[in-house]
């Protein structure tokens, strides 16, 4: 028991801490800046996520909150206008049975506007998410714009008894109920947006109180990520293509799209290129109106990769390549004296954006992003004209992650992070336009982990050739080693806080990341040579990285892996059997024959398989493919494995089905492998506080079961 309690602890303290969602500049001036920030935070007492907001106020030396944090755990999202005279919230209320939605608009210090959205019934549910949720104030602050799903009539069974009404005056039936359709299926936008069908785009006018759906937005077009035009008269925003089968969105960013605007009288136009089909994000005007900036790739093929940064006149519609896929080396002398790479441009799974929604500075010409870059998120500063990329200086180049939040008048809100420092705020202030003067002041306070002193941080400098290495645990200790290799596998390990791997820390192992052949941040090349070569290049980059030091592969070894990194994992074990002392799995994928067939994604496994998606049709009529896939799968070695296997399942998961980690199960038992399954009711990232708790707390009791008993003595 006093073992459970020391591992139940430590996931106590490494989840306490909150995360950021959003953060907002409310006023800003050369003597002071007020930054109201979003964050969510878990609270195991009530076995749920709360979400609050606090306000702070900094003269640049030291900050105050000027209330205290406020729980808006049932607000969906919230936007202040232009001059911050209005505020408006999407509510959701618990009503019986009933989840009702509600637009509230504030101003002087009270309610003015509550629109019952239920009520009303001009659309769906107002979409919340981060592909397609929006919530924007027109430049005049009299409307709002938010995407919601479409309304559709209601329907019933072909027979149904109902009480006698008075026949219509007009002797026809004008109800919108429609009969025998309510078991009609429809495709959704899949893993995390199941029942997210129909995108509509909705205006709301607080002056006439009217609320329209905008017409002339074409069938095959699902609008996302709208921003008002700079007079207003209308809106831009992503239009996902609907093809004949729709493809899951989240953690997928190769979708067919288009920038597109649309004005309120019902002018549609297409922004981007009609030449390329291609995927585009996040469209952000400058501050005076003349430049609209967005990323942009070609669609399909990996499903994260380097985009272009491309920026439009507005005025005349044309656009030019800001920044290409090319890599580049900085010359920032003036910083650290040293040669910065720069690997391009990448989209990345967190909470905030790579481009924020205010991302300006006040030459008009000159906006600030965060990408991953070689295993830390490192912010730029980008000239639109002259194409300059400059490093902004806030931290030493891969010893810890910056992201910027929000920028107002050349005042910089950004997060600064690392595995052993969970997220701080920070006021940036420029002071040349070439960043050769800038000043840092903290804005929210700094947390510790127990003994973070007695804990390391070490980057791996071994670019492109070979995979780049994050190692994260005790100095001088040769405690046991988790190996965690990230999901996607076009995706990144990067050096900022993250409570599962501060939790094994915590508990005496330490953590080894790695970034493997796919991983973003080093190229556009790098992310492609992965194409044709999974369950090969990926898990030889692994295995590899940990033989080359002697430090890491004299120890006892353990792997952990989700999604992807749950496939990694597997394979692993599969194919270096004797190296790994126990495996936890988090909804892995074990079959890519059965994920082609189950999954949100199948374009995903034909195309890292080497393939062309648009030229499979079915697995029957293509069996070189077939082959391929089956060969590319962990369950081709499970009759190899040896290490005892945890495996942690989603029932919900619509990415993974569960059912072929049950198969791989059967499979490990009938080979005498100890075996475990845990199932919870949620899906692909099992992000519920239940699920959360459980797993890793059920993961770490795992890997200390099976690691004799050196890590058992050091927690006793």
């Amino acid at each position: 028991m006093a073992q459970l309690d020391k591992v139940v602890a430590a996931y106590r303290v490494t989840s306490q801490y909150p995360v950021l969602l959003s953060a907002r500049i409310i006023n800003s001036s050369k003597a002071s800046v007020s930054v109201q920030s979003v964050w969510i935070q878990k609270v195991l007492e009530r076995q749920s996520v709360i979400r609050f907001r606090q306000t702070v106020f900094s003269d640049y030396k030291t900050y105050t909150l000027t209330s205290p944090p406020t729980d808006i755990t049932n607000e969906l999202m919230s936007a202040y206008s232009k001059s911050c005279k209005y505020f408006c919230v999407v509510r959701e209320v618990e009503s019986g049975n009933e989840i009702k939605q509600y637009l509230e608009v504030w101003a002087d210090c009270s309610l003015v506007k509550n629109y019952d959205l239920n009520a009303l019934d001009v659309h769906g549910k107002i979409y919340a998410d981060s592909e397609f949720g929006t919530l924007e104030w027109s430049p005049d602050e009299t409307k709002i714009v938010y995407i919601a799903e479409k309304k559709v009539p209601k329907s019933e069974p072909f027979y149904k008894q109902k009480p006698r009404a008075p026949p219509h005056k007009d002797g026809v039936d004008n109800s919108d109920t429609v009969p025998g359709k309510e078991y009609d299926w429809t495709q959704n936008w899949g893993e995390q947006l199941v029942g997210k069908i129909t995108p509509v785009m909705v205006v709301c006018d607080i002056k006439t109180d009217t609320i329209d759906v905008l017409s002339n937005i074409p069938n095959d077009v699902n609008p996302a990520t709208a921003t008002w035009t700079p007079d207003g008269k209308g809106v831009v925003a992503i239009g996902h293509i609907i093809t004949s089968r729709k493809l899951g969105l989240t953690y997928c960013a190769n979708s067919l799209s288009i920038v597109f605007s649309l004005t309120l009288d019902g002018q549609y136009d297409v922004l981007s290129s009609n030449s390329e089909q291609l995927c585009v994000r996040y469209p952000r005007f400058n501050l005076n109106g003349t430049k609209l900036v967005w990323l942009e790739r070609l669609a399909g093929g990996p499903h994260n990769s380097c985009y272009k940064l491309i920026s439009c006149n507005w005025s005349t519609k044309e656009t030019i390549t800001v920044v290409d896929f090319d890599n580049r080396i900085l010359h920032n002398t003036d910083y650290y004296n040293e040669q910065l790479p720069f690997y391009g441009l990448y989209d990345h799974l967190y909470p905030i954006n790579i481009i924020p929604r205010n991302c300006w500075l006040n030459d008009h010409k000159t906006l600030v992003l965060s990408t991953p870059q070689g295993g830390s998120m490192h912010t730029f500063a980008i000239d639109t004209e002259s194409k300059d990329i400059r490093y902004l200086p806030i931290t030493k180049p891969f010893h810890e992650s910056v992201t910027v939040i929000d920028v107002c008048n050349n005042v910089l809100v950004c997060q600064k992070s690392s595995l052993n420092n969970p997220g701080q705020l920070f006021a940036i202030k420029i002071l040349s336009t070439y960043f050769t003067n800038i000043s840092i002041h903290e804005i929210s306070p700094s947390h510790s982990l127990p003994n973070s002193d007695n804990f390391v941080v070490e980057h791996g400098y071994t670019l492109y050739n070979k995979p780049t290495t994050i190692f994260y645990g005790p100095k001088n200790n040769n405690c046991p080693l988790v190996i965690i290799p990230h999901g996607g596998p076009h995706l990144a390990s990067l050096d900022f806080y993250r409570a599962e791997f501060a939790f094994f820390v915590q508990i005496g192992f330490a953590v080894l990341l790695i970034n493997y052949r796919g991983s973003t941040g080093l190229g556009k090349d790098y992310v492609e040579s992965a194409i044709g070569n999974i369950g090969d290049f990926d898990v030889k980059d692994v295995y590899n990285a940990i033989q080359s030091n002697p430090l890491w592969s004299n120890r006892k070894l353990v792997l952990f892996g989700g999604s992807y990194g749950g496939f990694l994992v597997t394979h692993l074990s599969g194919q270096y059997p004797s190296a790994f002392k126990a495996v936890c799995a988090q909804n892995p994928l074990v079959d890519l024959v059965n994920f082609f067939e189950s999954s949100d994604i199948p374009d995903w496994a034909i195309t890292e398989a080497g393939y062309n998606y648009s030229d499979v049709d079915s697995l029957e009529n293509s069996k070189d493919v077939l082959m391929k896939l089956a060969d590319c799968s962990p369950c081709k070695n499970v009759h190899k494995v040896q290490a005892p296997t945890l495996l942690l399942l989603g029932e919900k998961d619509v990415r993974i089905h569960p059912c072929s980690s049950l198969a791989y199960y059967h499979l490990l038992k009938k080979n005498g492998v100890t075996s475990r399954v845990l199932m919870y009711d949620d899906c692909h990232p099992l992000y519920t506080v239940a699920a959360d708790m459980d797993s890793y707390i059920n993961a770490a009791l795992w890997f200390i079961k099976y690691l004799n008993s050196d890590l058992e003595k050091s927690i006793n």
